[in-house]
């Protein structure tokens, strides 16, 4: 027997209902300034396994598949310690485009990831990335915290409500990305 259209029609909702439950839950994500720096706050539920999330976070040379803005990312080790070069690209509008170079020593323990950039070194005065993730309710909470502070001048005026928008966007934009590519089917 062949499913009539009306039983198609009245299907999709419940379809729709299924797949938005497997997407990312986003529950903050705030940016703004304390100081001279930008923060970024972002808390979610990720439809994924945290080892995969984990394991997404620590494949840095496909860094530039989760975050457009990331044109190249690549760890070695300096001093015996783990270092992880990375080369951005922001614009804000079509005003002021640049390419930013991070260098940031890291700290990879089960379920965290931060990174800590190095005074002097790239094109950030201080710079504190915080990963963390665990299992809960069948998928990943994942709570990241990135506290930097650019080491060239901007005219905060001109460019505060670009730089809030781009920050925003990319976050929820980069962590989307995470949860498909960790999620069923995605590595």
């Amino acid at each position: 027997m062949k499913p009539s259209f009306l039983a198609l029609l009245l299907a999709v909702p419940a379809l729709t209902a299924a797949g938005a439950a497997n997407a990312i839950d986003v529950s903050e994500l705030q940016v703004g300034e304390q100081g001279r720096r930008y923060v970024v706050e972002f808390e979610a539920q990720l439809a994924a396994d945290p080892g995969a999330v984990m394991r997404v976070l620590l494949d840095f040379t496909n860094y530039p598949a989760l975050d457009s803005r990331i044109l190249l990312a690549r760890r070695s080790l300096r001093d015996g310690k783990p270092l992880l070069f990375t080369r951005l690209r922001g614009c804000l509008g079509s005003v002021f485009c640049r390419t930013m170079d991070r260098y940031e020593f890291l700290d990879v323990q089960p379920g965290r990831l931060v990174a800590t950039a190095i005074p002097g070194e790239g094109d950030v005065k201080y710079g504190l990335t915080e990963i963390q993730v665990e299992s809960r309710n069948g998928g990943t909470h994942v709570r990241y915290r990135n506290d930097f502070e650019p080491s060239f001048w901007m005219p905060r005026w001109l460019v505060r409500k670009a730089m809030y928008t781009t920050l925003h966007d990319g976050t929820l934009e980069m962590f989307q990305a995470i949860e498909k590519r960790a999620g069923p089917g995605g590595e």
